[in-house]
């Protein structure tokens, strides 16, 4: 079961040492828990080192799959911009992730790997996700925790959907084309209890989803999902130092990542 306090303690701890960004101080404290918490699950944390600067890092750790060489990977970005502590972006994403990892670790041997994504470099133009794609097979696919912890009375929407949901209690399921079968899977997963909004987005409207780790997978002809709460289409403390833990909707938070764990024990096979 996935646990609203669980979830709690993880962004309380992320979110303790300020912005997770350059030489701050919440970066090493952010790198320490989240391997600290995959370690304590049996979990072997891989580090990936994508440049020169401490904070260049991406954190990955994997139940190896039985007959495939491809994996379902569920990501989260750890780092924020200057000047937030980034509850909902994105350590809500990371306590996602953290307890999909509680959930799955013991799971019977998956035919493909599942494996736990935690990159650095999201708010510099995805660095750390498109240096992981280099190093993944064409089949791998992932779903992407990018702000999971909001709800709102209140939602607004891009121009270009025509009669978008006005009530900020759904999860957004952003795909392309080549991904609707991911939000497919996904909306199917979360049942009655958590509304989801799944959209596969036209050519034309692309950029306005452009902005996440799903992009290095999109570009490179790989399977992603985007799975969001819609950020500044929800959340007027985006990217703002009132990011904070006391907003989270953690209940909310907790039934999209138990939506997640359905979907990909059933990717994996």
């Amino acid at each position: 079961m996935i646990s609203a306090d669980r979830l709690r303690g993880h962004v309380a701890a992320l979110v303790a040492h300020g912005p997770r960004c350059g030489d701050l101080p919440g970066v090493p404290a952010a790198l320490r828990y989240i391997t600290d918490e995959l370690s304590g699950l049996g979990l072997v944390v891989r580090v990936e080192r994508y440049g020169g600067e401490l904070h260049d890092v991406n954190l990955v750790a994997e139940i190896e799959g039985g007959t495939s060489d491809d994996a379902v990977e569920l990501v989260a970005h750890w780092d924020t911009v200057e000047g937030t502590p980034g509850a909902d972006d994105n350590a809500s994403g990371v306590a996602g992730v953290l307890e999909a990892a509680r959930a799955l670790r013991d799971l019977d041997l998956p035919a493909r790997t599942i494996r736990f994504c935690l990159f650095g470099g999201e708010e510099d133009g995805f660095r750390g996700s498109t240096a992981h794609v280099r190093q993944i097979t064409p089949d791998t696919e992932s779903i992407v925790f990018e702000m999971i912890g909001r709800t709102s009375a209140t939602q607004s929407a891009p121009s270009f959907l025509l009669d978008p949901p006005t009530v900020g209690d759904f999860i957004a399921l952003i795909a392309d084309t080549a991904s609707a079968g991911l939000a497919d899977a996904f909306a199917s997963a979360a049942g009655p209890h958590l509304p989801t909004f799944p959209l596969v987005m036209p050519t034309e409207a692309m950029e306005v989803v452009l902005r996440s780790d799903h992009v290095p997978y999109w570009s490179t002809g790989r399977r992603s999902l985007l799975v969001t709460d819609t950020a500044e289409f929800r959340v007027p403390e985006y990217h703002e130092a009132t990011d904070t833990l006391d907003r989270l909707d953690l209940d909310f938070a907790a039934k999209v990542t138990a939506a997640a764990v359905r979907t990909v024990t059933r990717l994996a096979g």
